[in-house]
């Protein structure tokens, strides 16, 4: 993932001095073969995901649906079910803004050291040398899921709520470094540089330079982060981690279908309040959406900041973030002890020893490219599912513009929290949950997790594109309707070009955490490299599990590669 804010504005390909500019043949050419490619990857994840037999649906699973939903108007509502809910709920409160804080000390540490304006000029190469080693571990870490990484870790400590935040402080802050580096380039270097000819030490200059100019974007984004560590929490129940994604795990497996109901409900209403919160501390620290973190839209600095000023809300935001990690550590009784101990230590040097050399598993290389494949093709099919979902929910998310009333009004607004709740409750439960039910619907394959992914990933691209949708211009379209242009005519126009060029953005980027997010569903018996982790680390096969982890980082560069490359041929 990529950030430029504030940044000078590059200009295109085709005005670069030196290069020849594209003719409009070559764009349309580009662009063509780029969609036929698309459709030929789509037709083969297709054919590749079909069972052998041809037989789809599981009948048998049928039935336990019918229990699911019967069970879904009567929940759990026993006084110590509650309890053990509210608990796990500040379980899992705790356990992400834990992790939270760790990725942002992790992120602005390296974010520091990878960025260019803090070194003024070229460093010298043992510094260079040791960013280039820094840039490959981040890189490194930020290929593999969270989830893996949990289940990892859980071997080395156990049950402890240190795995939880180790688990997401790690690929959060790989992620975040390379945002705050970026963000930190985009800064006009001359303050910092007179600074330092007037004699300031490093570190005193960038805290008087980079930082406040920064600071408001790079609290939007830590408050991003943190609602998106949420939905990881709950994920981490998999792997035991404690709170609402571990209890909803032992539901399912008990098939107690009205505490599932209950804990999907407790689930619900926490991401929404936390989604509620952070949109508006977001709002007001620095307008930047999710959209604009996700693939790095460019703000001017007249939109750096609400015209409004800080509310009451994200004033108490900003002052109770310390006290509230402070409780959340005595909570969750957090030690990194642990860490320092000497069985811990023990148990890590096993563990490294048996991760190397790696090995291939049974069946060799073909076995593993086989699962890889499988991976590709199960993210492939789960965009589709989640690009029909935008297509036809988004639409009725963004919030209306027009300040109307009457039943046509009401209608609209009616329609717009039913897409919200929609895509709210398709992205707040976890894709683990998805894949079980899907599992019971389906043969155990392809399809029940790209089924779920595509749930999952299309509640996530309906939000973004959405908030895109929400902030395009409309002059075009008022133009277009006061020269005389019907009204259908103006808004295919004026919208459809900017709102396909959104979608088509927002898909690339999210399949490429759709490749990653197979892991995921694997762990519950969809297939993929993810399925084959699992039942290696289960056998405690950890050179196998090496190999699969090299095999998966492989697969990740080279879609991020490849959809880096795609989406500058279409923006051609």
């Amino acid at each position: 993932m990529t950030l430029r804010l504030d940044a000078p504005h590059t200009p295109p390909p085709s005005s670069v001095p030196g290069r020849k500019p594209a003719s409009g043949r070559r764009v349309l050419l580009n662009r063509l073969a780029a969609l036929a490619a698309v459709a030929a990857l789509l037709a083969w994840a297709a054919r590749h995901a079909l069972p052998p037999g041809g037989e789809l649906v599981n009948q048998g699973g049928l039935a336990l649906l019918d229990d699911i939903a019967a069970s879904a108007l009567h929940p759990s509502l026993a006084p110590d079910f509650l309890a053990v809910v509210l608990k796990a709920t500040a379980t899992t409160l705790a356990l992400a803004l834990l992790g939270t804080a760790g990725a942002l000390i992790l992120g602005l540490t390296g974010g520091l050291i990878l960025c260019n304006v803090a070194w003024s000029g070229s460093p010298p190469w043992p510094v260079r040398a040791g960013r280039l080693v820094l840039r490959g571990a981040l890189v490194a870490l930020r290929s593999v899921h969270e989830l893996v990484w949990a289940l990892l870790f859980v071997s080395v400590l156990g049950l402890d709520p240190l795995v939880a935040v180790l688990a997401l402080a790690l690929p959060f802050g790989a992620q975040s470094a390379q945002v705050f580096a970026e963000t930190f380039d985009s800064v006009p270097d001359a303050p910092l540089r007179a600074l330092r000819a007037a004699g300031a030490k490093r570190a005193s200059a960038l805290a008087y330079t980079l930082l406040p100019g920064t600071a408001p974007l790079l609290l939007s984004y830590s408050f991003y982060r943190f609602e998106c560590a949420l939905r990881s929490t709950v994920v981490l129940g998999v792997a035991g981690v404690a709170g609402l994604g571990f209890e909803l795990t032992v539901s399912l497996q008990s098939r107690n279908w009205d505490e599932v109901w209950t804990l999907i409900a407790a689930l619900l209403a926490l991401a929404g309040l936390i989604e509620l919160w952070s949109n508006r501390v977001r709002s007001d620290v620095a307008v930047v959406t999710c959209a604009d973190w996700s693939v790095g839209r460019e703000r001017s600095h007249d939109e750096g900041r609400s015209p409004r000023g800080l509310s009451r809300t994200t004033r108490w935001s900003l002052l109770l973030v310390v006290p509230a990690t402070a409780v959340a550590w005595w909570w969750t009784g957090l030690s990194p002890a642990g860490l320092a101990s000497d069985r811990t230590h023990d148990l890590a040097g096993r563990l490294l020893s048996d991760l190397w050399p790696p090995t291939l598993p049974d069946g060799g290389l073909p076995a593993l490219a086989g699962a890889a494949l499988d991976s590709v093709a199960m993210a492939l099919l789960a965009m589709v599912i989640a690009v029909l979902i935008t297509l036809v929910v988004g639409p009725w998310a963004g919030r209306p513009r027009a300040d109307r009333r009457g039943p046509a009004a009401r209608g609209r607004q009616t329609l717009w929290w039913a897409a919200r709740a929609l895509l709210l409750t398709l992205r707040s439960v976890p894709p683990t949950v998805w894949a079980i039910i899907a599992l019971l619907a389906l043969f155990p394959g392809i399809l029940p997790g790209a089924l779920a992914l595509g749930l999952y990933t299309g509640g996530i691209l309906g939000r973004l594109v959405a908030e895109a949708w929400e902030t395009m211009d409309l002059r075009p379209r008022e133009a277009l309707r006061n020269a005389g242009v019907p009204r259908a005519a103006a808004a295919a126009v004026s919208m459809a070009p900017p709102s396909a060029n959104h979608l088509i953005t927002y898909t690339l980027y999210r399949f490429e955490i759709c490749v990653r997010d197979t892991a995921i569903v694997g762990v519950v018996g969809a297939a993929g490299l993810g399925r084959l982790l699992t039942e290696r680390l289960a056998a405690f096969d950890f050179p196998v599990v090496t190999s699969i982890l090299l095999a998966s980082l492989l697969v990740s560069l080279t879609v991020e590669i490849l959809g880096h490359r795609l989406r500058r041929t279409l923006r051609a």
